[in-house]
């Protein structure tokens, strides 16, 4: 028996308030995120991966992400917008869009406040990979409990 073992069990609502704690987190890292920069957190994680990875495609940002192909197009498509990122046809295939990051997205990741992936990926990837994988499995017996609907799977928390 390990001494976590012998520790009484938490309350449920004790438990919530530390969803609610990490959520407010995430939420206030993402209102400072926007403050800064004038972009949401998604948009400004999507422009740190296409500074990372030049040239990369719209579904490889989705990848990195772990959002919706379409969600990551509409970020895509603000970040052209505001002249951070531009969209190039592949010679090869012109189906193919790959994507670049400009001066000006560049400039803005340099200033951006940290983690530009957001506090809660950041914190997540601290986090030993055997209990990642035990907060993995334990979330998605909470999911299956709670019998989520997969729509809400591929939105940013920055957008929930």
């Amino acid at each position: 028996m390990t001494a976590s073992d012998s520790r009484p069990s938490p309350a449920p609502m004790d438990v919530l308030k530390q969803f609610r704690s990490i959520f407010n987190t995430v939420k206030q890292h993402f209102q400072q995120v926007e403050a800064a920069c004038r972009v949401s957190g998604a948009q400004l994680w999507a422009l740190a991966v296409i500074v990372r990875q030049p040239g990369l495609r719209v579904s490889e940002l989705a990848k990195a992400m772990a959002v919706h192909q379409s969600t990551t197009s509409n970020l895509v498509e603000r970040l052209v917008e505001l002249k951070m990122v531009e969209k190039r046809r592949s010679e090869n295939d012109q189906r193919v869009v790959h994507l670049f990051p400009l001066a000006a997205g560049v400039n803005l990741i340099g200033q951006a406040p940290q983690p530009v992936e957001g506090v809660l990926p950041e914190a997540l990837t601290q986090l030993s990979p055997e209990n990642l994988s035990q907060l993995h499995d334990l979330l998605d017996e909470l999911l299956a409990i709670l019998q989520a609907k997969e729509s809400g799977k591929h939105v940013p928390l920055s957008e929930i």
